[in-house]
């Protein structure tokens, strides 16, 4: 993934959907006495079906590949009719002045029919599952799909000699886009073949990709995942559409009243059958909406197509606009299908139209045939564990093979980008851009057999070690598509002790996933950090440390399997040996305080489990990135450590339970849920405890406690909770001047009960356990509470917040902090 991110920043670096042979036109309708804007007027290709109506600015966009006459034909009642020549295979801006016809009638007003609409928008509701595809019992399908990426606002030459002479020839692909009316440069398509399957009962969507190529990017199996439709489905059958993680309320909402006002502009006879063409309209901009329109069988009110735009003034985030178009065919005269969706986004840092800043235009579009209704699903796609599968031989067809499978052919244009960016990677500074690029997203400076760092370790700085210098490196796949080998060396100047670690990995397979894993480290670790904090060696802990740290110098081997049981359900078994020392900052005393303990050893083997349903996966070649799922996360690990090996002393037994889950609740935002809990069976000194999560710097980290600190709580039986709310903008959105900003609100809960066994709880007066508490170190039996508020989407990156202790408060006699400042970077729509 991260090699598509690379090209993509390069070619915008450099340049300091081609639609093929498809006919475009853009342009706005208004009143020829007036210049008033005019709504609802009908633009169609003269003698079919084919077109659209202005929206509330007066403003239309119509595409197609058809073949039709080469004008289009503008009525509106009360108005001249008038028919305007346009040229084929091309952009068109074409502006209309109509003419009132003062004759048959004097004026107009169009307005919301409710007992019209709302009779008609229940008949919709009542039988939206009925014309819903994906809630049809059995089908399958062949899927084309097509995704395209340019940039747009780039001169069509480049100001420096060096890169005109080098990059120059990529401007003979420039092309002019229909919904913005602007040129692009398209730097990047992808193709994909792909068998769709179907069931209800029980549930099944599985896409088999039989074939894949992605320009510019050679051989890569990781990404043919994403050039299928599962990762992107656009519904809108469904109550919100989910795209980019931004819930848009549909148009066929079930309380679509609340979000928008509908009116029957039109109704036409298509195919022989009679379509209403209704326009909708938002009330409000504080929860994401569109703007658009929809045509709808009159007898099964099913959508026969449909246009929609994300409303401009919404509060999203890096997409400047949204398209989508939706076609749908009745088939065998018994269900509605969908043969065509669309889907065109324009990606910038601003929503101001600026021709002085890049922007990313993507297009994709998904072409769906040969239907087959109640034929049964092959055993051997019954028998796959993933819901999108990809064929052994994906990458491996030759240009005839396309030609002979694409629904329709590539323009000259489109065909030249996959020469275009073949052409660029033999381009010497090329190369050069790469590497500082991808060096830059992913931490390590590639050569062709050996990577170095993480840069960001290099240098940090702690009270343990004081000044700390690392340098790491690991093989590419270019050594070996299996195996990977790292190793990495520290020095600490006032600790004076050398560190360091290394790791074999060895990949079995990708799909379903399954890797081995060892590792072996001497190193300074934080004990009881939350799962998310920054890495003990890592600069920015070092700059945005509150000092709180309190670092233990760890010796860790161990050997991880993890196996991919199937699609969602992974597990993992570890053998772990550790020997934690203690140091100026961590003591490991015995309970009378006389004389030091020494080490902490611990041998001990885990099995984890993981399950999640319908979550998008990226597989890379060694690891895989978990991304996101609309369904709750469940986790499961259970350990034992078993006296007798090597110099382990204690037998113990611990099992953990958890779930995440990102819950959805438009159109007021979404919650972030987390819940852990767990029990440790025997007797074990404090640091193989559940040491809480604290937090030591001033970044907000969502998986610990901002007012807790490191070692202030200890629990041999817990459970933990950590809750977020982001209402995004449905507060502040209704706040004038606020609303302009485009703040956005959270709401933080977070809380731990647990108990400690008096045989380990070191912080009783006579006490039996193992080891005495830190000083300050306690049981949590009366549960630790905090909540706060942030404001994120602060320059649509930064998040300011604050928390506060609600228990355990410092008048208790508690040592963290009653009050909490941190601050973060979060990137999202």
């Amino acid at each position: 993934m991260r090699k598509l991110i690379c090209y993509i920043i390069l070619l915008l670096f450099a340049s300091t959907g081609t639609y093929a042979q498809s006919t475009r036109i853009k342009g706005k309708i208004t009143d020829n006495s007036t210049g008033d804007p005019l709504p609802f007027a009908g633009i169609y290709f003269t003698g079919s079906t084919i077109g659209v109506s202005s929206d509330f600015d007066g403003i239309y966009k119509i595409e197609t590949r058809e073949k039709v006459k080469p004008e289009i034909t503008i009525s509106m009642l009360g108005y001249k009719t008038q028919t305007v020549k346009v040229r084929l295979n091309a952009y068109n801006e074409i502006n209309i002045a109509l003419s009132p016809d003062v004759e048959n009638l004097s004026s107009i007003t169009v307005k919301p029919d409710d007992r019209k609409i709302r009779a008609l928008f229940k008949r919709i509701t009542d039988k939206k599952d009925s014309n819903n595809p994906y809630k049809y019992d059995l089908y399958d399908c062949n899927i084309y799909t097509k995704m395209e990426l340019d940039i747009m606002n780039v001169k069509p030459y480049f100001n420096n000699k060096k890169l005109q002479k080098n990059f120059g020839f990529v401007f003979n692909n420039m092309d002019t886009s229909v919904v913005s009316g602007k040129a692009y440069l398209p730097i990047m398509i992808t193709e994909s073949n792909a068998k769709f399957y179907h069931r209800s009962n029980p549930a099944l969507s599985r896409e088999i990709i039989e074939a894949s190529r992605i320009s510019g990017v050679n051989e890569d199996y990781s990404l043919a995942q994403f050039t299928g439709h599962l990762h992107a489905k656009v519904n809108l059958y469904d109550n919100y559409i989910n795209i980019f993680n931004v819930q848009l309320a549909s148009p066929l909402n079930e309380h679509g009243f609340m979000f928008y006002n509908y009116y029957i502009v039109d109704s036409l006879n298509i195919k022989g059958r009679k379509n209403y063409k209704i326009r909708f309209h938002p009330k409000g901009f504080s929860t994401p909406v569109l703007d658009g329109e929809i045509n709808l069988d009159s007898l099964s009110c099913a959508i026969t197509s449909a246009h929609v735009r994300m409303a401009k003034g919404v509060n999203v985030n890096w997409i400047k606009d949204l398209v989508i178009d939706t076609q749908s065919e009745y088939v065998n005269d018994t269900l509605w299908f969908p043969s065509m969706d669309k889907l065109y986004a324009d990606f910038s840092i601003t929503n101001k139209d600026s021709s002085k800043i890049y922007s990313f235009l993507g297009h994709r579009t998904v072409n769906y045939s040969n239907f087959n209704i109640g034929r049964p699903i092959p055993e051997s796609v019954e028998k796959e564990k993933n819901n999108v599968v990809i064929n052994e031989n994906v990458l491996n067809n030759n240009e005839s093979y396309w030609q002979k499978s694409r629904p329709y052919k590539l323009s000259s244009r489109e065909k030249g980008i996959y020469s275009m960016v073949d052409s660029i990677k033999n381009v010497p500074l090329y190369h050069d851009i790469y590497t500082i690029v991808n060096t830059i997203l992913g931490g390590y400076y590639d050569t062709k057999y050996l990577s170095f760092g993480p840069y960001y370790k290099l240098f940090s700085f702690n009270n343990l070690e004081g000044m700390r210098f690392q340098f790491g490196a690991r093989t590419t796949e270019v050594v070996n598509k299996k195996i990977r080998l790292g190793a990495y060396g520290a020095y600490g100047t006032k600790d004076k002790d050398f560190k360091g670690g290394a790791s074999a990995e060895y990949v079995f397979d990708r799909q379903p996933f399954s890797k081995i894993t060892a590792k072996v480290s001497h190193d300074a670790v934080q004990l009881g950090r939350g799962v998310n904090a920054l890495t003990e060696s890592n600069i920015l802990s070092s700059i945005l440390s509150r000092g709180g740290q309190k670092l233990s110098l760890v010796n860790r081997a161990e050997i991880t399997f993890e196996q991919e049981l199937k699609d969602g359900v992974n597990s993992s078994v570890t053998l772990l040996s550790r020997c934690i020392f203690p140091s100026k900052y961590v003591k490991l005393e015995s309970p009378d305080g006389t004389s030091g303990f020494g080490n902490v050893n611990s041998e001990e083997i885990g099995l984890g489990m993981r399950f999640s349903w319908n979550e998008m996966v990226n597989r890379g070649i060694f690891d895989r990135t978990y991304l996101t799922t609309s369904y709750p996360i469940l986790t499961f690990n259970a350990s034992a450590g078993i006296k007798g090996i090597y110099s382990n002393d204690y037998e113990y037994y611990r099992v953990e339970g958890g779930l995440i889950y990102d819950l959805q609740i438009p159109p007021i935002g979404t919650s972030h849920i987390i819940i852990n809990s767990g029990k440790i069976f025997g007797k074990v000194p404090y640091p193989l405890l559940k040491l809480h999560e604290g937090n030591g710097t001033y970044v907000y980290d969502p998986m610990a406690f901002s007012c807790m600190d490191y070692y202030e709580f200890a629990s041999d039986t817990w459970i933990s909770m950590f809750y977020e709310h982001n209402f995004k903008g449905f507060l502040l959105g209704k706040i004038p001047f606020l609303k302009r900003l485009k703040w956005r609100s959270a709401f933080v809960l977070k809380g731990v009960y647990g108990t400690l066994n008096n045989k380990n709880n070191g912080s009783l007066a006579n006490t039996t356990a193992i080891l005495k508490f830190p000083e300050g170190m306690s049981s949590v039996r009366k549960p630790y509470v905090e909540t706060g508020l942030g404001i994120t989407n602060i320059f649509k990156l930064f998040r300011v917040g604050a928390t506060w202790r609600l228990t355990h408060r410092k008048e208790d006699n508690s040592k963290g902090d009653n009050f909490a400042l941190n601050f973060g970077v979060e990137l999202s729509f």
